[in-house]
């Protein structure tokens, strides 16, 4: 029965293969694809150069469309195309264009980089594909920046925007052998900053890269010699510069072999210690466009990959202004990214602003201060923000040396300062040191003490390829989640590999460990800051390991960041050089300020000290303190504490534990604490500042407190601008609701700032905010008042009170970043006569003096108008470098670049073009405290100049003239 069934069973099996295979089945036909985007885009000073790709399946046609007419280079277009293949149609502004040429899908258009205008790129059948605005005026003002971060925090007011970047000057400290330092910061390298290079400049390309990396946030020391003067500055006989970051015042070393072969392959000019090219601000908008292969290693790019918008959008935006807190010079660079230069249907295109402040706190440190802001018009999935430093010790344009001449500062061992406080960098002779404290109020939710990578390249996080059939299969990770590498091939050989130096005991750069990331495992990985060890430990590795390019990775927390929010990165920085005898330095892990003190509970006692001093050549110290008082007398002793001459020698670090300040008698509103360190010989450490306030403890009657900004009868805040931002809490023992918080300023009317609030948890602390307040009506130099109220719904009714007045401060005077003359005819013989014409922005000057001050006279000198000249560039890079692996000085100088002769007529008058008087203020007669002039109509009123080419006359072009404004003081 069995045997007779089984051919049964074998026709049935074939059957049913039969039917499978012949099942049925249904086709759709795809439509011929027709798409187009803008690849790339590279400005240029005559045009701007855009890389348009595109997909043509059926028509090999597309239609260029603008809507002012003569933006677009038709015979650009036609050298690269063919005349043929280029229509134009000057009726509808259109141009077509056929794309015909074989294994091409791309082609240049350049356009006007002047005017503001639309280009719209449509199908053979007129339907649109994109639209993409070119040119848009952009407000950068220091009073309403649109991109800036300032708009939303009113105490960011007063900056003045600049084309040149500067150097900042910090305090200066004396020591008792007579030398004395002053610290400096700035943006990119040193060498730009110092000699006032343009920011333009600084962003032009360099090989892959840019001129100048301006996102690095750079600082300095400047050391003075026994018997010079350090107010003679960093050029004087005897005062030295020291900087701490790979390129940066490091251009001896340029032509360094050792410097230049320190890599798998020999460095670029993209690579070279010039214009600190591997220290840059990054984040991980570039996972938008490539996705990463991997969970949690998001692709990452640098800001100085050339052509891209998920790199810049634009040059970036520089501002410099005086902290009205510290009286100190400070410094910061805004610039954009997006995810693509073009907004489609479906496709997400984030974007992000960025704002980079430089500051010194009162202890003379630098703050760097980074907010990454989505100011794009979607929400932005797992945004990381990172700060990426390649660290190097330099002196005088050079890395430091020993006495043999011996480099000795880099490839050094990164060591912690302790308690999850950050890490430090130290040479080899124990002559600087640099530090890195990231334990503030806002610092990195990690960091890493590693290696580093380049500005300019884009890689996708993780890259995983299967290969033929899964067999031979790739996988690499890219910074900053790239793996270390093995010394050697193992057991039993032992093969040195490439990545690591047997003789000098270094890993090749950019390489670490294998047991190590650069910098981190993921994006959850919390690298070096949750070493809780005491200060002095070797990061990341034996302290018989060897050494790598030493450099520091810090990053935000990976969170969803929605249209308009902020994420905040903050960390200090401090430069010390021993000298013969030294100050000593404390680090307290206590960071209140005015704005931002310490809340501790009305019951509090106590205040526990932790904290770490080093000195470096005294063996005794002595750390005092004082509550409220800055008069020496009120000083008390904390403590006491020694150290070996051994531990000078290094400037061992030591923890100070188990100390407490007294506060039983100061139980109300807010107090400010003072700490310094004085050693045997009379040096004394920098002002350590802590400010606390104690909450308002709940009772049946509702409490209100205004925190921020912080303020007092005696020392009311200071505002910098017509609008303020308060914050605060509020809380009630007893009421489940409050009716109502209000607010009055002065004796004005009473305003409501909420109603019927819920008390979730009775007792317990409530936020509230009052944002953007108009103060316009209090433009005086009086104090004012505002009264915060809150009632319950049982009437009781609690308050608190917040003090202000303006304080006179200096004169700010802001120019059009570009004035226009238009397209002229200019003869040899003949003047050609025309008048500027401004787009946007005006030249005014907001006067913050003191009532009575003299006038003030503005000035104009403009140089010759010379002729721009061309940029080139390499289009060929793909944008992402997963996978793969000009110097400004050194340029050629034109002495015979043309320039067009000019005449300058001031009212019809002949002048001369430097320091025309184009009018004055009034002056401070009366009681504001802002007043503002306006020059911009009479200058348009009254500017004429004259062009005419010299004897040989002049080619066509664009010519361009620097003009420089200044305050001149005028007597009454």
């Amino acid at each position: 029965m069995k045997i007779k069934n089984i051919p049964l069973l074998c026709l049935l099996y074939f059957l049913s293969i039969l039917f499978l295979c012949f099942k049925p089945t249904t086709t759709v036909k795809a439509a011929p694809m027709t798409d187009a985007d803008v690849a790339e885009q590279y400005q240029h000073k005559e045009n701007t150069e855009l890389i348009i790709s595109y997909v043509l399946e059926e028509k090999k046609e597309l239609i260029l469309k603008t809507d002012v007419k003569d933006m677009l280079d038709i015979d650009a277009l036609k050298e690269e195309l063919g005349e043929s293949n280029v229509t134009v149609d000057n009726e509808k502004l259109e141009t077509t264009v056929t794309l015909n040429k074989p294994n091409t899908n791309s082609f240049k258009l350049f356009v006007n980089n002047k005017k503001p205008f639309q280009l719209s790129v449509l199908k053979p059948n007129g339907e649109n594909i994109f639209d993409y605005e070119l040119n848009q005026p952009e407000k950068y003002s220091g009073e309403t920046p649109e991109v800036d971060d300032a708009a939303d925090d009113a105490s960011e007011a007063g900056w003045t925007f600049a084309e040149h970047l500067r150097v900042s000057e910090g305090p200066i400290k004396e020591y008792s052998d007579g030398t004395s330092t002053r610290p400096y910061l700035y943006f990119g390298d040193y060498n730009y900053a110092i000699r006032r290079a343009s920011v333009s400049d600084s962003y032009e390309p360099s090989g892959k890269s840019r001129v100048n990396s301006l996102t690095a946030a750079g600082s300095a020391i400047l050391y003075a010699e026994k018997g010079s003067r350090i107010l003679d500055g960093p050029t004087a006989p005897g005062n030295h510069i020291f900087t701490d970051h790979y390129g940066d015042n490091q251009k001896g070393d340029y032509d360094s072999p050792d410097i230049i072969n320190m890599g798998l392959s020999p460095l670029g000019i993209e690579d070279r210690p010039n214009g600190s090219p591997r220290t840059f601000i990054s984040n991980d908008l570039f996972n938008y466009v490539v996705s990463s292969d991997g969970v949690g290693v998001p692709g990452t790019s640098g800001p100085n990959k050339l052509g891209q918008s998920y790199s810049m959008l634009d040059t970036p935006k520089f501002y410099y202004r005086t902290n009205p807190q510290t009286g100190l010079e400070e410094q910061k660079i805004v610039f954009k990214q997006k995810a693509y230069f073009v907004d489609k249907k479906h496709r997400p295109n984030p974007e992000i602003t960025t704002t980079i402040k430089l500051s010194f706190n009162k202890m003379g440190r630098v703050v760097t201060n980074i907010k990454f802001k989505n100011t794009g018009k979607e929400l932005f999935k797992n945004f990381i923000g990172f700060s990426n430093h390649d660290l190097s010790l330099n002196e005088d344009n050079k890395e430091v040396t020993d006495t043999k001449g011996r480099r000795i500062g880099n490839y050094l061992k990164l060591r912690t300062l302790g308690n999850g406080r950050g890490m430090y960098m130290q040479s080899e002779d124990n002559r600087v040191r640099t530090s890195y404290f990231t334990n503030q109020t806002n610092g990195p939710d990690a960091w890493a003490a590693r290696s580093s990578s380049s500005s300019y390249i884009a890689t996708k996080g993780y890259s995983y390829n299967p290969g033929l059939i899964g067999v031979v299969a790739f996988r690499e990770r890219y910074y900053p989640w790239k793996i270390g590498k093995p010394k050697d091939s193992g057991f039993p050989l032992y093969i040195p590999t490439k990545y690591h130096n047997k003789k000098t005991k270094h890993f090749t750069s950019p390489y670490v460990p294998e047991h190590l990331f650069n910098a981190f495992n993921d994006q959850y990985d919390a690298g070096d800051s949750k070493r809780t060890d005491d200060a002095g430990g070797r990061l990341g590795a034996a302290e018989d390991e060897s050494t790598w390019d030493a450099g520091l990775t810090m990053r935000t927390a990976p969170q969803d960041l929605s249209v308009g929010k902020t994420v905040e990165m903050e960390y200090t920085s401090q430069i010390d050089v021993k000298g013969k005898t030294f100050s000593p330095v404390i680090q307290l892990d206590l960071n209140g300020t005015d704005d931002n003190p310490q809340i501790l509970p009305i019951s509090q006692n106590e205040l526990p000290l932790t904290s770490l001093w080093y000195d470096f050549d005294s063996t005794d110290v002595t750390m005092y303190y004082s509550i409220d008082s800055e008069d020496p007398e009120d000083f008390k002793v904390l403590f006491d504490a020694k150290q070996s001459d051994k531990e000078a020698i290094v400037g061992k670090h030591h923890e100070i534990k188990d100390q407490k300040v007294s506060l039983n008698d100061f139980k109300e509103n807010k107090h400010k604490l003072r700490f310094y360190m004085k050693d045997k010989e009379g040096n004394i450490s920098n002002v350590k500042e802590h400010v606390i306030k104690f909450k308002k403890p709940a009772t049946v009657e509702p409490q209100i407190s205004v925190v921020s900004p912080g303020s007092s009868k005696k020392e009311p805040h200071n505002p910098m601008m017509h609008k303020m931002t308060l914050e605060g809490y509020w809380n009630d023992k007893d009421s489940k609701l409050i009716k109502s918080i209000s607010y009055i300023v002065d004796d004005g009317e009473e305003k409501t700032l909420s109603e019927d609030l819920d008390n979730p948890q009775l007792g317990e602390s409530n936020s509230w905010k009052l944002e953007d307040l108009d103060i316009k009506n209090c433009n005086d130099f009086d104090v004012h008042t505002i009264e915060m109220r809150i009632v319950d719904t049982e009437d009781h009714i609690g308050n608190d009170f917040f003090y202000f007045r303006h304080v006179a401060g200096s004169l700010i005077l802001t120019a059009p970043e570009q004035i226009d003359f238009g397209t002229i005819s200019v003869s040899p013989t003949t003047e050609s006569m025309t008048q500027p014409k401004i787009d946007e922005g005006n030249v005014i000057l907001d006067d913050y003096r003191e009532k009575d001050s003299n006038p003030i006279a503005i000035s104009l000198s403009m140089s010759k108008f010379y002729q721009e000249e061309t940029e080139n560039h390499n289009d060929e890079d793909n944008g992402d470098d997963s996978g793969s692996s000009n110097d400004p000085d050194r340029r050629i100088v034109d002495a015979d670049r043309k320039y067009l002769l000019h005449d300058v007529y001031w009212k019809n008058k002949k002048v001369n073009s430097s320091n025309i008087i184009i009018g004055k203020s009034t002056g401070k007669t009366g009681f504001e405290w802002e007043y503002t002039t306006d020059f911009t109509k009479r200058i348009l009123k009254n500017l004429r100049i004259g062009f005419r080419t010299g004897t040989t006359g002049s080619p066509d072009g664009n010519y361009v003239s620097h003009w420089t404004w200044q305050t001149v003081d005028s007597i009454k």
